[in-house]
């Protein structure tokens, strides 16, 4: 904890003035291979002005990545928002005055309520940051649902997650646009991009996707809201989609409780499944998405009552420790604190990943070297952009190490959204 106060993140500032927080480095390959740092672009060390040097690899990697986002590199929010999402409750005032301070960074940065990646809106907005961002609200105390204005900032917000549910049940062969295949679409369930044209157009859409984990961060906010009795689970929510071909949008509605009950159940069955062993879209890692959904069924207990999400999730630890060594390996500092906070939530004793990470710890207190959280593009693709942090893998090592067991809310929403028609 000493090492992430003294990284001064509250100090971390752009040529404008602006706290950027932590900026992950990025890479080219999920062990670090030729890394960018972000703090050295915000610096001007990779500035477009740089005088073209072939013999360089850093200015051709810059290239390739702009050319994959369609604009240049910029700061980056999301690195942000895990860490106060994950220890904005934390017990410890340093570790609080850190969350909030990044907090700032990309509170007041949405777009309609919805949040974003970058801290421009040159990328799309998505549902994961968007339910990453309003995770951390909540977890600083910044956001209030028992209070009109804090219920209403939620509304917003949850009212574009849930609008982003498929409309269309697709099989992954049919499911391709802008040149790539985007997976199975399930209907109703809560997608990774709108793509409705509400806030951004179609030069930022990303085609129809879902994703366990994306769903996973996503729907915390939207339980957290209708536990708190801020949205009938019976209200009906209007869907709209472009798709590549059409000029058109596909419209239709669907309830609450629909969007809810069809996005549990594909999360549960990724997890019963074994699909997990894969890792997912965004997050390789396989110990990512098991964690986000673990903190959701921790949570939410009710939730492992109808899926059986707990002895599932405690077998996938158990098989997870086996798994051989690798660049997403069990033996990672990142993947050892994902799995830690997955077993306490769980009811499993944690302590093999807790001796994992005291035995990685470097004698500074964090836990150094480039360990890879989320990936933009498969790792299939031509040019996948591994995005890795230091001090959020410590964050997140911290997190593990307090073990503080999650506070269950209560039960009563969930016999109002099962009872729901639609």
């Amino acid at each position: 904890m000493t090492w992430l106060v003294e990284q001064q993140l509250d100090r971390r500032r752009a040529a404008d003035g602006r706290c950027v927080g932590i900026q992950a480095t990025l890479a080219t390959g999920p062990e670090g291979e030729q890394p960018i740092d972000l703090y050295d672009l915000l610096d001007g060390h990779l500035a477009a002005s740089d005088p073209r040097n072939e013999a360089d690899p850093w200015l051709a990697i810059v290239d390739q990545i702009r050319d994959k986002l369609g604009f240049p590199l910029e700061p980056e929010l999301f690195s942000n928002m895990v860490f106060a999402a994950y220890l904005g409750d934390a017990e410890h005032p340093a570790l609080q005055r850190i969350a909030r301070a990044l907090l700032a960074t990309f509170c007041h940065g949405d777009a309609a309520g919805l949040y974003h990646f970058f801290t421009s809106l040159r990328f799309a907005c998505d549902t994961d940051c968007t339910g990453m961002a309003l995770r951390a609200r909540l977890a600083c105390g910044e956001l209030d649902p028992s209070d009109a204005r804090g219920a209403a900032a939620l509304r917003r917000s949850t009212a574009a997650i849930l609008r982003s549910a498929a409309i269309d049940e697709l099989a992954a062969a049919d499911n391709r646009s802008y040149g790539k295949l985007n997976g199975a679409l399930r209907r109703h369930v809560i997608k990774v991009y709108l793509d409705d044209h509400e806030v951004q157009g179609r030069i930022t859409d990303r085609g129809r996707k879902n994703n366990p984990a994306v769903v996973a961060n996503a729907l915390y906010p939207v339980l957290c809201e209708l536990e708190c009795g801020r949205r009938r689970p019976d209200e009906r929510i209007a869907l709209r989609e472009f798709v590549e071909t059409s000029e058109a949008p596909i419209v239709a509605e669907a309830t609450v409780a629909s969007i809810v009950r069809a996005s549990l159940a594909y999360v549960a069955d990724f997890v019963h499944a074994g699909q997990w062993r894969e890792g997912c879209r965004y997050y390789a890692l396989p110990d990512a998405p098991l964690c986000f959904i673990a903190e959701l069924a921790a949570r939410h207990p009710v939730i492992d009552d109808a899926h059986g999400l707990r002895p599932a999730l405690r077998a996938a630890v158990i098989e997870r420790r086996t798994h051989a060594r690798g660049p997403f390996g069990p033996e990672r500092p990142l993947s050892a604190a994902l799995r830690a906070i997955t077993a306490a939530n769980v009811g499993l004793d944690p302590q093999p990943e807790l001796e994992l990470l005291l035995a990685t710890q470097d004698a500074s207190g964090a836990w150094l070297g480039f360990d890879c959280l989320y990936t933009l593009g498969t790792t299939s693709s031509r040019l996948p952009v591994h995005f890795g942090s230091a001090a959020l893998t410590t964050a997140l090592a911290v997190r593990a190490l307090g073990r503080r067991p999650p506070t269950a809310s209560d039960a009563r929403w969930w016999r109002a959204l099962v009872e729901a028609q639609g």
